[in-house]
């Protein structure tokens, strides 16, 4: 029997049940540590972070953050590692060294720690994760980010994935600096869907909305602003004064920001 591991936000479970995700409905698990760490954060996804192996001379995990101050908002969680069994796992090349159970698994031990982010800077420390904070990147991903956009044709070419109106918001809201080649993928792929400068403001203040009413579901508002700001000095008076109006109702909330 061998040994595998599972980060999870959630504590003392006894036994682990298959979810839904994006590969399908299962137990994810994996035999490295450092990995199961890193999915055990709170919140983030491939337009916020990138890990995996960029470099030819690196042989630790390579973990990049893809835009300003994400780290401290995808790490800022405890949770649990589960030890496992691997008997009912396989693989299907979901591209990272994890395999999946379409079977409820029993827990062997769990180690609880306290601080994600902590965790992640003591795995840095060992050698074991290499990290690239924002705006420094492996020399294979380019500097403006358009592999993200390769990324998309790839899903919609071979996977058949569809995109909405909101994801391309969304794209353009975390990047915009790549406005004029989120528009060009768009009538590549023959939507009707054309964003200008103006429309990050009601984009900005409708993710805004969106983390009000949902404090747990991670809109990384504070990045967004920092990087609209920053590519469009003309719309940065309108996104500092949704910004400002933001941080005051969160402050009248006592919620820390």
């Amino acid at each position: 029997m061998g040994i595998l591991y599972h980060g999870s936000k959630e504590h003392n479970l006894k036994k682990l049940e298959p979810r839904k995700s994006t590969h399908g409905t299962y137990v994810y698990a994996t035999p490295e540590k450092a990995l199961a760490v890193h999915f055990s954060k709170r919140c983030g996804d491939d337009l916020t972070y990138s890990i995996g192996h960029f470099s030819k001379d690196v042989e630790a995990w390579e973990l990049v953050e893809r835009i300003p101050g994400a780290f401290e908002k995808m790490y800022s969680n405890d949770s649990s590692i589960y030890t496992i069994s691997d008997e009912t796992f396989k693989d299907i090349k979901t591209g990272f060294r994890e395999v999946v159970s379409t079977t409820a698994v029993d827990v062997i031990s769990e180690e609880y720690y306290a601080s994600v982010y902590a965790a992640i800077l003591k795995l840095e420390e060992e050698g074991q994760i290499k990290i690239y904070r924002y705006p420094h990147k492996p020399n294979s991903i380019p500097l403006d980010d358009s592999d993200l956009l390769d990324k998309w044709r790839h899903y919609k070419k071979n996977l058949g994935r569809e995109f909405s109106q909101p994801d391309f918001e969304r794209l353009v809201f975390l990047y915009p600096s790549l406005l004029d080649k989120i528009n060009e993928l768009a009538r590549e792929f023959h939507y009707d869907i054309h964003l200008c400068e103006k429309d990050l403001i009601d984009i900005f203040q409708k993710r805004v909305n969106r983390q009000l009413s949902n404090l747990e579901h991670e809109q990384f508002i504070d990045s967004a602003c920092q990087s609209i700001c920053n590519t469009f000095p003309d719309i940065a008076d309108d996104i500092s004064k949704i910004y400002t109006e933001y941080i005051d109702q969160l402050k009248n909330k006592n919620i820390k920001y």
